[in-house]
């Protein structure tokens, strides 16, 4: 299989025929304990990962910049991050990044979805919806990411999470909070989180706070990116495909 893939330049039909693939590998997959994701990229996804790195048809991070700004969904990584609070809802799940610099991940998390609790119970459960709100930019012809601040809503769980109430609700964060907490030398707080189960506690508010981050697009085209991203050279690499809303 790898060396299958690794001898020809693929036509633009064997490139959607990659893409494809690589997509219906993690179509419907249940999030499970990162090992076995790290294990599922080298054993399943690796060879489509390598291939279509060498068919990125836009290599320079400047150029990738029009491809970049809209909103995506992260539908498999490798990021622990995202599954350190429970419940994840994958199509509830946004990533927009803006001309101005400014991006947000953004994500719903449904509470109380454990077998114990009866339907009824579980319905008047709110949902919480959580925002990492972040700079990013080009240093030294690279991408990097900061995270700035944090935001988190307690919900009705039956209004769903949309494009425009997401859009909505991080431009009034950006520009009435975090521009001007900026302005101030304001740093976040420590969120209140005694509400909220979190399966590895340590990491979760180590990652939220203030951390910068390189990552590199392996393929970025005008609905597909394959991104590697890494804290810094000490830390293991993590690895996400998204798809253009």
């Amino acid at each position: 299989m790898f060396d299958l893939l690794l001898k020809n330049q693929l036509s633009a039909p064997k490139k959607l025929k990659f893409k494809n693939e690589i997509l219906a590998r993690v179509q419907g997959r249940n999030s499970e304990a990162l090992n076995d994701e790290i294990n599922f990229y080298k054993t399943e996804l690796l060879p489509y990962f390598i291939k279509l790195s060498q068919q990125n048809p836009v290599f320079s991070v400047t150029e990738q910049l029009r491809l970049l700004v809209g909103v995506w969904t992260p539908i498999w990584s490798t990021i622990s991050f995202h599954e350190s609070l429970p419940k994840r809802i994958q199509d509830q799940s946004f990533q927009i990044f803006q001309h101005d610099g400014y991006c947000a991940s953004v994500a719903r998390y449904i509470m109380g979805k454990e077998q114990s609790l009866s339907d009824n119970f579980q319905s008047r459960l709110p949902a919480y919806d959580f925002m990492v709100i972040q700079k990013y930019g080009v240093q030294n012809g690279k991408w990097y990411l900061q995270n700035i601040d944090r935001f988190q809503a307690f919900t009705n769980r039956e209004i769903p999470l949309t494009l425009e109430s997401v859009y909505n609700w991080f431009t009034d964060v950006v520009n009435t909070k975090v521009k001007l907490n900026a302005s101030k030398g304001v740093l976040p707080k420590a969120l209140k989180l005694e509400n909220i189960e979190i399966n590895h506690v340590n990491g979760f508010q180590k990652t939220s706070l203030v951390t910068s981050q390189v990552f590199e697009h392996l393929y970025i085209d005008n609905d597909l990116r394959l991104v590697k991203t890494q804290t810094d050279a000490s830390h293991l690499p993590s690895y996400t495909i998204a798809v253009k809303r």
